[in-house]
């Protein structure tokens, strides 16, 4: 059995709906999204999967919907979206104290991405999946992608890591179909 990791790092926050401890604050990590695929047999140039196209279709997807955005369910997302609007007006609207002018809009994804999608209420920008995006859920999301996007017959995603933390010590939710 042959097989390839590939992974990137994405900074980003996320709101844990109803947690018990800390994770109910917005806050953020560096997260490292990682994909694990692997095939019996290599493609006739040598290959489980080529590293471009794993990070093609499936992490740098990940990256322009995830990068710099706050992260939360569609529940919290519905009952706080307006108060979001408000909030990301005086953001985004700080530039003009220092820049003169409003800037140019963040990278998004443009679409929806395996049921998560990007909203930019005044302007901010906000990645809304139809869960409490904790690391497991966010990994069993992220196995969904590469699935989509790769599996052939030939190739199978053998599983997916997401890494909350790196440091002090790793924390990571894991994923194997």
């Amino acid at each position: 059995m042959y097989s390839v990791t590939n992974s990137t790092f994405i900074s980003f926050a996320h709101h844990v709906r109803g947690h018990a401890g800390p994770c109910i604050s917005l806050h953020g990590h560096t997260w490292k999204f990682e994909v694990t695929a692997e095939a019996t047999v290599l493609d006739p140039e040598g290959f489980v999967v080529d590293f471009s196209l794993l990070r093609g279709k499936v992490l740098v997807p990940c990256h322009e919907l995830l990068d710099h955005s706050l992260a939360m369910g569609e529940l919290t997302w519905s009952r706080n979206g307006a108060a979001l609007a408000s909030l990301g007006q005086d953001l985004t609207g700080s530039r003009m104290e220092t820049l003169g002018h409003l800037g140019t809009p963040q990278k998004c994804y443009e679409g929806v991405l395996n049921g998560a999608r990007n909203e930019h209420p005044g302007g901010i920008k906000i990645t809304v999946f139809p869960f409490s995006p904790t690391s497991e859920r966010l990994a069993a999301w992220l196995c969904g992608i590469a699935q989509a996007a790769l599996e052939d017959g030939r190739v199978r995603i053998a599983g997916v890591r997401v890494y909350e933390a790196l440091h002090p010590a790793e924390s990571v939710a894991e994923y194997r179909p």
